[in-house]
């Protein structure tokens, strides 16, 4: 199943449902249809507390949705392409991103010493790659992201005036639910980043300035169910920049499953129902593995196989940005 949340352009309450047939049908439309109240759908939170009870349910009104959606009004399945579509996990219990993928942390590791040192940090690059990528091989490695700052499908990243650089971060996301039902889904994570602010950051206390600010975590659209996905380590991945630049990779390259992941996270903490776990970014798939950047207005889609298309945007205009830490970047220079 595709579960989400989404609104009809007409409404102002967010519905919880699922996709059937191209179309946005809530929870709440079936189960009137079907003459039975099922409390552990009211919303995402109790269908997550609720697993495998509130699965089954969906499941049993998805099926009758699909028998008899013909005979449904335009006002109780909206075509996708009318819905707005909100997050999965509007905002996450908690929000935790893993860097499950080695060569992606030895790519950016070699991008950000060429930008902080020029000829000399070009030329320790490989070692450092290779350092790197032998480190993130062997850790579980993660920080702890801003669960307040979720966008859904088709919003508008934000751009901080304290970067040039901005960058996405494609990545898997697993959604977590209860103890007897631990991974509830999947959805497509991204972990939009100002590049030019993070590599002091990375050496000191962790991501801050450069992945904390409002509307950068993108995630979405749908939370799409284990059986639907099958083997998570199969997914590719296809990530397209506007008209410029399009972007291949796959989940197989992740050094570890999320069942692993899950397992070493609860040697810490017990993740509620709702935390949203990012795996790590896929190789291959941002600005900083291909030193190529983001230009403002541009539409961003990010595309995993079986999870769908989570699309982001550029916001079309900036205002008056702050010098970089890095070298201006020729193309933004009416906002300096």
């Amino acid at each position: 199943m595709k579960l989400l949340n989404f609104l009809e352009q007409t409404q102002d309450a967010p519905r919880f449902g699922v996709v059937i047939k191209g179309h946005a049908v809530s929870f709440d439309v079936l189960a009137r249809k079907l003459g039975h109240h099922f409390r552990e759908l009211a919303d995402i939170f109790a269908y997550l507390e609720n697993l495998p009870k509130s699965m089954e349910s969906a499941s049993q009104l998805e099926k009758y949705g699909e028998a008899y959606l013909a005979s449904f009004s335009d006002e109780e399945k909206i075509p996708l392409e009318k819905a707005r579509i909100l997050p999965p996990v509007p905002v996450p219990r908690a929000l935790i991103d893993f860097g499950l993928s080695p060569r992606h942390l030895a790519n950016s590791a070699a991008t950000l010493l060429k930008h902080e040192f020029g000829v000399f940090g070009a030329m320790i690059a490989p070692i450092v790659k290779k350092r790197v990528s032998a480190t993130a091989r062997a850790k579980m490695l993660y920080y702890k992201g801003n669960h307040n700052a979720i966008i859904g499908d088709n919003e508008t990243l934000n751009w901080p005036a304290y970067t040039s650089y901005l960058d996405i971060e494609p990545e898997l996301a697993v959604i977590t639910g209860n103890e007897k039902m631990p991974i509830a889904g999947y959805a497509i994570f991204n972990d939009t980043s100002a590049r030019d602010v993070q590599f002091p950051e990375m050496i000191g206390m962790g991501p801050a300035t450069s992945k904390d600010f409002d509307r950068s975590k993108g995630l979405g659209p749908f939370l799409v169910t284990p059986d639907e996905v099958g083997d998570p380590l199969t997914l590719k991945v296809r990530v397209t920049i506007g008209k410029r630049y399009q972007w291949r990779g796959s989940t197989a390259e992740y050094s570890a499953g999320p069942e692993k992941m899950l397992e070493y996270l609860k040697t810490v903490f017990s993740p509620l129902p709702g935390t949203v776990l990012g795996m790590g970014t896929i190789p291959d798939c941002t600005g900083l593995d291909n030193d190529l950047w983001i230009l403002p207005g541009e539409k961003i889609e990010i595309m995993f196989d079986r999870l769908g298309i989570l699309r982001q945007n550029a916001p079309v205009s900036l205002g008056k940005l702050q010098s970089s830490r890095w070298r201006n970047r020729e193309e933004l220079r009416r906002y300096y």
